[in-house]
């Protein structure tokens, strides 16, 4: 199953770069410099397939790390009610070490499996959903401005900005500034707490940033 998210961010390119061969076609030659930005198009749909590629040849991966997690829950679920029946029927009767014996014991009994020796599978299965993280952005650049189009330019404004033009304005000017990926998600995340970072937009905006600090 593809990503929507990248299925929907590949339409918008391509609609983007049709309506540029449309006026091609209509006005018989175009500039050098939108000669460029049609090969950079070109190269960013490529990209962007190859991504949708990769997507489904880990999908089998994923869908195996979402079971192993809900399979965790489940048995997270059940030890809790063990351990809520021992408490009730059982500790109260223990001296008072006895009982701290017991309870190190069964906290030393708890384990966390891991997906590939180092990352725990509720990790994994949270990097698994935040796509912006790990897809790949497409060619870097130096200036935001220059791979904002005017149609993500407005959808940001009323969908993270609250309609604000001059907040969206003076936050693309700090981000701009800014040499890090890291230090870009520090701004965001204090300055905008409530933006989901699993959504369709914000999956847009970030991707746009990577391509100037993580290129």
């Amino acid at each position: 199953m593809l990503n929507s998210n990248k299925v929907s961010e590949i339409k918008i390119i391509i609609s983007g770069f049709l309506r540029d061969l449309d006026s091609l076609n209509n006005s018989g030659s175009i500039s050098p410099v939108r000669w460029e930005e049609l090969n950079i198009a070109a190269d960013l749909i490529k990209q962007k397939l190859n991504t949708l590629m990769i997507e489904q040849e880990r999908y089998s991966k994923d869908e195996e790390i979402r079971k192993l997690n809900q399979t965790i829950a489940e048995l997270k679920r059940s030890f809790s009610d063990v351990q809520l029946n021992v408490s009730k029927s059982f500790l109260p009767h223990l001296p008072a070490d006895e009982k701290s014996k017991l309870r190190i014991a069964v906290e030393e009994e708890e384990m966390e499996l891991f997906y590939d020796g180092r990352t725990s599978i509720l990790d994994a299965a949270e990097s698994a959903i935040i796509a912006w993280k790990t897809d790949l952005p497409g060619p870097a650049i130096e200036n935001l401005n220059h791979a904002i189009t005017l149609n993500d330019k407005l959808f940001f404004i009323k969908g993270l900005f609250n309609d604000d033009e001059e907040q969206y304005r003076l936050s693309i000017q700090k981000l701009n500034e800014m040499r890090s990926m890291e230090e870009a998600l520090e701004y965001t995340r204090a300055a905008f707490p409530d933006w989901d970072e699993t959504s369709n937009i914000i999956y847009r905006f970030y991707m746009i940033l990577r391509r100037k600090l993580d290129v």
